[in-house]
């Protein structure tokens, strides 16, 4: 069974995000694991009495169990609710190996919320998991409509294309923004491999003048989209090729969900 883990830190103020994995879930058939981490860091444990507030923070998240259970029966979606204390980058990459994929927020501004956001992402996808980070303001849809496609021809590019494939089958419309012009022999032959997957998309020459994380998501906001998949940074941020900041542009602007692997 397919597995999704969805990070909340506040429910409360979450509710795009949760509403868009829950939607995700029922698509895909999916299992969705409610991830609750109470974080243990120097601030925590620079205070009197740490310990009393992080059990005090552990049993106020474990109480939020049958309100998990009861969206999971509104959605008809099977899923458990799961809390666990310790290193936040530990725990989330830990508990990833076991998820086929990561949901996450994607906050505007402060900028202190941005940098959050692109720790998760640096998290999960150097553990090796592909993530979708949903913007504050998005509302979810009953089905996926349009997903684009960044392509460069470089390996993290193919594996975000190899972890959305289920995503790419549900689509009503796939674009690919083909910018792999220059990128020599080596690349990837996606659109042979797309045709043998089944999938049936439209190709889009990709020539920016200028900035190349713009010029996506400009062509996202053209389009239309609901979904935009790229590969993101390898071990190395040098490793980016084409796409050069594309990612941190993506995790500071995106407007649309966006779907990270490395």
């Amino acid at each position: 069974m397919t597995e999704l883990i969805v990070n909340v830190a506040e429910p409360e103020r979450e509710a795009p995000l949760i509403d868009y994995a829950f939607s995700l879930a029922r698509q895909w058939r999916a299992w969705l694991t409610g991830l609750c981490v109470v974080p243990v860091d120097a601030l925590v444990m620079a205070l009197p009495d740490s310990l009393g507030v992080l059990a005090s923070e552990e049993r106020d998240a474990l109480a939020d169990d049958a309100w998990w259970q009861a969206r999971c029966r509104k959605a008809a979606v099977a899923g458990s609710w799961e809390v666990v204390c310790g290193v936040y980058r530990k725990v989330v990459a830990e508990r990833a190996s076991l998820a086929n994929l990561v949901i996450g927020r994607l906050p505007g501004w402060p900028a202190s919320l941005q940098d959050a956001s692109r720790r998760l992402a640096e998290t999960l996808v150097h553990g090796g998991c592909p993530i979708i980070v949903v913007p504050d303001d998005w509302i979810a849809r009953p089905a996926l409509g349009h997903v684009l496609l960044a392509w460069n021809g470089s390996a993290p590019s193919a594996r975000a294309a190899r972890a959305a494939l289920p995503l790419l089958h549900m689509a009503h419309r796939v674009t690919v923004l083909d910018g792999t012009q220059g990128a020599g022999k080596t690349a990837a032959p996606l659109r042979e491999w797309l045709a043998r997957q089944d999938v049936q998309c439209d190709w889009q020459p990709f020539k920016p003048r200028a900035d190349v994380g713009e010029a996506i998501h400009q062509e996202a906001d053209r389009l239309c989209v609901d979904l935009l998949v790229q590969g993101a940074w390898g071990r190395r941020r040098t490793s980016e090729r084409l796409l050069g900041g594309a990612t941190r542009h993506s995790l500071r602007h995106s407007r649309v969900p966006l779907l990270l692997a490395p």
